[in-house]
């Protein structure tokens, strides 16, 4: 009789912990799998994918745009929206000198991180392959549910801006902003990357969690929480252009201030204007 108890409760131990790692194995883990190698580098799902994503953009913007017309039609319509859009926002924030010199970089960003997110709603959780080490990982994953994918893109855009910066002001100017009059100003670029890496990564991360858990739970109404990430890759795509546009304006406003040709064409030109008496 103990015999048969301890067998009863060796069997259910083995089927809880069972359970456990099914249940643990089919949400996705903060580190992202390893698939192959590439000349002994590590190459990851999340990084296959955003390489995957880099090429539906450029085949998709090079097959709808090598035939531009006067009168856009079809796919064309969906790009000349685009750059519309994002010429208008970054003209309304930085100028039209400034503005159209970081649209293209700031537009970028927003559609690679748009379909990067968009891209990890599909049911592509099911291409399996055996990496190296043997273990059987999904084969895509969303590039933005990584954080070294997040905290690459936005140290990108921190470096580019304190660059830029740098460039504008001098080294003696640069120096001296960082401990006057705000002698804080240091922890900027500390903070900066740290709150676009992680707000971008933990609101993709969840949401992929969600989406294998909902699947699991209520398969019937998947469409509902589908719908809801596809507007959270959205507004967080938003999000992340727009402050990384702030921190570029605010990184070559003086470009504007010293240069009286851009004087007016912005906010700040405007400001710059109102304090030397001049009419807008």
């Amino acid at each position: 009789m103990q015999q048969l108890i301890a067998h009863a409760g060796l069997f259910a131990q083995t089927a809880a912990e069972t359970s456990t790692s099914t249940s643990t194995s089919s949400a996705p883990q903060p580190p992202a799998e390893l698939i192959f190698t590439i000349f002994g580098f590590p190459v990851t799902n999340s990084i296959f994918t955003a390489w995957v994503v880099i090429a539906i953009l450029v085949l998709f913007a090079y097959f709808s745009t090598r035939n531009m017309r006067t009168l856009p039609s079809g796919v064309q319509n969906f790009w000349e929206l685009i750059v519309e859009l994002w010429v208008g926002v970054t003209e309304q924030t930085m100028g039209r000198r400034r503005g159209r010199l970081f649209m293209p970089l700031v537009a970028t960003a927003f559609l690679f991180i748009l379909f990067s997110n968009w891209f990890g709603t599909l049911p592509i959780g099911y291409f399996f392959i055996r990496n190296p080490e043997g273990h059987e990982v999904p084969l895509f994953r969303s590039a933005d549910s990584d954080l070294n994918v997040t905290a690459a893109m936005a140290i990108m855009m921190i470096l580019i801006a304190e660059v830029l910066e740098l460039v504008s002001l001098g080294p003696l100017g640069y120096l001296k902003g960082l401990f006057i009059p705000n002698p804080m100003r240091w922890l900027e670029i500390f903070t900066r990357p740290l709150s676009l890496s992680f707000r971008l990564f933990g609101n993709i991360f969840a949401g992929e969690v969600l989406l294998a858990t909902m699947l699991t739970v209520a398969p019937y109404v998947m469409f509902i929480f589908i719908g809801l990430e596809l507007f959270v890759g959205l507004i967080q795509a938003l999000i992340f252009s727009m402050l990384s546009l702030v921190f570029l304006s605010i990184a070559t406003v003086h470009l504007d201030v010293h240069d009286g040709r851009a004087e007016g064409e912005s906010i700040e030109g405007e400001m710059a204007q109102a304090s030397h008496g001049q009419p807008f």
